[in-house]
């Protein structure tokens, strides 16, 4: 028995060794017959073979020439060849953008072997449809489980390197020959160059921003060396009120503007707690707006961000636009409890005119030079695979769009054309800012039971509007983040129709007048809160917004976005959760009832943070747009990855936030204080603490 086994283990191997041998025979030619044809080598028979029906001459003769390079190992044909995408690998695990190498496409070659120039070169990413495809595991709202008898198809992002003279009619006819598929598109600004034959011609929306931009860094250089050596010789005299020139001088110094970010404000009325809040929360919708972007970018697995949405840990990302009600709800709540001290003082006599234009002349100057950077010099900035579509779309949207945008009115006009993305924000807080003087003057005058009953039932219609929306318009619970439509912000149906609307942020909003307005009035009347009630009230507020914030994760995990009650439900009670939560936790830090909590959200290290979120929230989305214009190459999504990409980008955001706090923001405000000095020189003292605190949080967002 075991001299037949021995014999058939025996007779196994022989013939494995002998079907080895045979397929060796068969792969290798016999001496003196020509070798078998590499991949290469029928790829450029294939280029050759559709040479003589394209129509432009001179791609046609730089062609020919290139594949003559190339038979010859000339290093910058081999380089052409190198640099394109030969055929798709990973599609089906989500790798849909195969890029090529862009930069060694693109490298500029002064000399070849044989001292002729090399071709000019061109990198085109091409859409190119492969029937029987399909991604496997997808971020998508629809189940990612597909019938495998179901014919299915899929874009593919497909990079090549052509000569520069080839048209995108001749590139297409050279993607059908070499890779057989007919379903190859080559959308607008897909392919670029680079040429240095001809100078750089500017623009003169380029020069103006230039020179804008210029002006400003001469003045904040200027004053910062001479308000550096009028310190150092002894300066101003603390005691001695300085001229109007000198004060406009020290409104454009790093130095003094550096201080004042840095510096602990008196904490009079409780306030200090409000840098903590809006610090967190501006930190974890960056790590939103960083997360979205990576997740509509080149992937190599998209079904990792299937497999996460699925944590309810992961809804502090995933429902970052409750994050943005925190700041809407703080600049309710600031807006209220400055006007309402100013009723107070005056007995009614505010001159609400004044408010509008000194929070217009605060705000705009740094939102405009974003805007005109958007505008004129966004495609000059950079460059990549993706660059020239994505940010040639953002230019046009800008150039067409910016007066929107001062206007304020972006958020309701144009947003399918929206010039920055994130600054539906602005539009939304300033139209509920102008609406704001005409809810709380009446609950000002008419008592405390009149106050609540009027904002009551404002609250009440806010949540009612979007419950009304969503069901009878067939809409998700909220902004909901899949893969396959996050790849550009103006193309999800959602995000430009109902997300950044006015009526369906009131919410947080009111709720932030309604806290302002109680804070007031616990101060007047000394109100303390006894102990079982606080309790009972922080058990609650926990709960609404642990509930509104982590319920978005049932979404994700089968219950879907086709129940659309469902979604209405939540799309009107998770702001009000949220915001009933965040309002208790601004009563209690600012009343004193916070304790340890208060102290945390007082620590020092937030004052600087809060006050460059307004900037942060500017610079942000140009950070977003150029990192993920610029990628080269897909990135492999993971915890550790994606933690790493996320903290680069909030660093990035705020330290191009601090450059523009100190050439824009900072010197405005100090104007501003300079020229309100000469409208209103008695109340100046008292009205500084408030709007600094106010400055600071009317103009943060998603």
């Amino acid at each position: 028995m075991a001299t037949s086994g021995g014999a058939c283990v025996l007779g196994r191997r022989m013939r494995l060794l002998l079907v080895g041998v045979f397929i060796l025979v068969s792969y290798y030619p016999a001496c003196g017959q020509q070798p078998v044809p590499t991949a290469e080598d029928l790829i450029l028979d294939r280029i050759a073979s559709v040479l003589p029906e394209l129509p432009d001459d001179t791609c046609r003769r730089h062609l020919n020439r290139t594949l003559g390079a190339l038979k010859t190992r000339e290093p910058w044909a081999v380089a052409m060849f190198d640099a394109s995408a030969k055929y798709p690998v990973g599609v089906e695990h989500g790798s849909v953008y195969q890029l090529g190498n862009f930069d060694e496409c693109l490298e500029n070659r002064r000399t070849t072997s044989s001292n002729k120039p090399p071709v000019p070169t061109q990198y085109c990413l091409a859409q190119v449809t492969l029937p029987g495809y399909r991604v496997r595991s997808l971020s998508t709202r629809h189940s990612p489980a597909l019938d495998s008898n179901v014919t299915s198809s899929l874009i593919v992002h497909w990079g090549l390197c052509v000569p520069a003279a080839c048209t995108g009619r001749d590139v297409q006819q050279l993607l059908k020959a070499t890779t057989g598929y007919d379903t190859a598109t080559l959308p607008t600004s897909a392919c670029q160059s680079r040429t240095n034959a001809t100078p750089r011609a500017y623009g003169t929306g380029q020069i103006a921003c230039v020179s804008v931009l210029l002006l400003f860094a001469t003045l904040v250089t200027f004053s910062t060396f001479f308000y550096s050596g009028t310190s150092k010789a002894g300066g101003q005299s603390d005691e001695k009120q300085p001229s109007t020139g000198t004060s406009i001088l020290r409104a454009f110094s790093v130095f003094e503007n550096l201080r004042k970010l840095v510096q602990v404000s008196k904490d009079d009325h409780g306030l200090g707690c409000i840098n903590g809040i809006k610090a967190s929360a501006m930190l974890f919708i960056l790590s939103g707006h960083a997360l979205l972007f990576l997740a509509g970018g080149p992937l190599l697995n998209t079904g990792f961000f299937l497999e996460q949405q699925r944590q309810i840990q992961n809804a502090l990302f995933l429902n970052s636009p409750l994050l943005v009600d925190t700041f809407l709800l703080l600049s309710g709540f600031l807006f209220a409890r400055l006007l309402l001290i100013e009723l107070d003082k005056r007995k009614g006599s505010v001159n609400f005119g004044l408010l509008y234009v000194f929070r217009y002349i605060r705000l705009t100057p740094a939102y405009l030079a974003i805007i005109a950077i958007y505008a004129t010099w966004l495609p000059a900035l950079g460059d990549g695979p993706l660059w020239s579509g994505r940010m040639a779309a953002e230019q046009s949207r800008c150039q067409d769009s910016w007066w929107r945008n001062l206007l304020y009115i972006n958020n309701y006009v144009g947003t399918d054309r929206m010039c920055m993305f994130q600054s539906w924000y602005l539009a939304a807080d300033t139209q509920l800012f102008v609406l704001a003087p005409l809810i709380l003057y009446p609950m000002w005058r008419f008592g405390r039971r009149a106050a609540l009953s009027l904002i009551g039932s404002l609250i009440a219609v806010s949540i009612l509007v979007p419950f009304c929306v969503t069901y009878y318009q067939r809409l998700d619970p909220t902004f909901m983040i899949f893969t396959d439509e996050v790849s550009d912000l103006q193309f999800n149906h959602y995000f430009v129709n109902v997300y950044g609307t006015t009526h369906m942020r009131a919410t947080a909003y009111l709720f932030g007048l309604l806290t302002g307005y109680l804070v007031h009035w616990m101060h007047l009347q000394n109100v303390r809160i006894g102990r079982k009630k606080l309790a009972f009230c922080w058990i609650v507020s926990s709960a609404c917004g642990c509930s509104a914030m982590f319920f978005l994760t049932a979404f994700y995990n089968g219950l879907g976005t086709d129940h659309y009650f469902h979604n209405a439900v939540y799309a009107a009670l998770h702001r009000f959760g949220w915001s009933l939560s965040n309002g208790w936790l601004v009563l209690a830090c600012v009343t004193g009832h916070g304790r340890t909590l208060k102290r945390l959200l007082c620590w020092r290290a937030f004052v600087p943070i809060s006050r460059l979120t307004y900037c942060a929230y500017l610079m942000n989305g140009l950070v977003e747009l150029y990192l993920s214009a610029s990628r080269r190459t897909p990135m492999y999504a993971s915890i550790a990855t994606l933690t790493g990409e996320t903290l680069s980008h909030v660093i990035l955001t705020f330290l191009l936030a601090l450059v523009l706090c100190l050439m824009f923001e900072s010197p405005i405000h100090g104007l501003e204080k300079i020229l309100l000095r000469r409208f209103r020189p008695t109340a100046r003292e008292q009205m500084d603490s408030h709007s600094t605190q106010h400055t600071q949080s009317t103009s943060e967002e998603a």
